[in-house]
């Protein structure tokens, strides 16, 4: 137990020294946990933490000396905890327990920091026909890739601090960028990401029993492929909506020609982060469309100087759908400011 918590404090300590954690501390309260030896249901899962007895139980069929790798994510569960003055759970960090929302987001969080603890490295994986990158390949990764994107704007530090200590910085800071709505959609489109993967781990466990029966067998194959599908599509429709939100309010608050580099370089970044299919397009378009917009803007700048705008910019700019839809509502918006002369649309 001390072997572990003094590894688990060493890690945390490393990777995040600007959030000023006290190694001492760490160790501290990680020791003092009670840890079990367990058999669990799922074979794939390395621990569980329960808060009620400030207990983590550590899956009995896997390697003792994996266990700081595996417990990493249940102790900062341990530490994201706050309660009331009679020990009812009351937060974990971005989950807040009393409205019951937020669980996935928490959970995508706090294993992007474990696995940045443990200095994992980035994996092409594909899930539900979705290619993407991570650092997490076999626990959370979808949750993990979103919450990634979202820190993309907000930078890791809000998203951090709010995860280690249950606040709303980083949730204020992403409203701040991307809209209330937006983070309210993601948020719960990840809870129903979790849902779903939950489903399809019932639904195979089910096949697995009616294997000898082709009849039922089908039936639990089709459930299964359908919540695949249902998670694909809420992955991808939560990437779009944060690109389309994100860049475009970028796009209107455009004022000098730095401005118009630093969105180019931020909207290629993004090309690093985001999931694909083998027909996704939406990135590509809206890269292209976006491209051309800040070309439009950088030759008025070039001819006429910076803008001095006293008043927000038109918000038009709200979900693209394709390149063609997209290049009009750019064109609208820079019509409306008097950027570009009648042109035929």
């Amino acid at each position: 137990m001390n072997s572990i918590a003094q590894k688990i404090a060493d890690c945390l300590c490393s990777a995040f020294p600007e959030h000023g954690l006290s190694k001492t501390d760490l160790f501290t309260n990680i020791s003092r946990l009670s840890m079990y030896l367990a058999k669990m249901s799922d074979p794939l899962c390395g621990a569980k933490y329960f808060y009620k007895t400030k207990s983590i139980y550590l899956n009995a069929d896997l390697p003792l000396s994996d266990a700081t790798s595996y417990a990493l994510h249940e102790c900062i569960h341990y530490l994201q905890e706050i309660v009331d003055k009679n020990g009812e759970l009351l937060r974990l960090g971005l989950y807040d327990f009393v409205g019951n929302c937020g669980v996935a987001l928490n959970e995508g969080a706090v294993q992007l920091m474990a696995s940045e603890a443990l200095g994992n490295k980035k994996q092409d994986v594909t899930y539900y026909q979705l290619h993407l990158s991570t650092i997490s390949p076999d626990y959370y990764p979808l949750e993990c890739a979103i919450v990634r994107q979202m820190s993309y704007f907000t930078g890791t530090y809000p998203l951090y601090h709010s995860t280690l200590h249950g606040n709303d910085v980083f949730k204020n800071t992403f409203i701040a960028i991307a809209g209330e709505k937006t983070f309210y959609q993601i948020q719960a489109s990840l809870d129903r990401i979790a849902e779903e993967s939950d489903r399809i781990s019932y639904f195979s466990h089910c096949l697995a029993c009616e294997e000898d029966r082709p009849k039922y067998a089908e039936k639990w194959r089709e459930k299964i492929e359908e919540s695949k599908q249902k998670i694909m599509n809420l992955f991808i429709s939560s990437q779009d909506l944060m690109i389309s939100e994100c860049f475009s309010r970028e796009l209107n608050n455009i004022r000098s020609l730095n401005d118009i580099k630093s969105l180019k370089d931020k909207l290629y970044g993004f090309s690093n982060y985001i999931a694909t299919t083998d027909d996704y397009t939406f990135y590509n378009d809206f890269y292209r469309t976006t491209m051309e917009c800040l070309e439009e803007k950088a030759a008025y700048i070039q001819e006429h100087g910076a803008f001095d705008l006293r008043t927000p910019l038109t918000t038009d700019l709200t979900v693209i759908s394709t390149a063609r839809t997209g290049w009009t509502l750019f064109r609208r918006l820079l019509k409306k400011l008097g950027l570009l002369g009648q042109t035929d649309e």
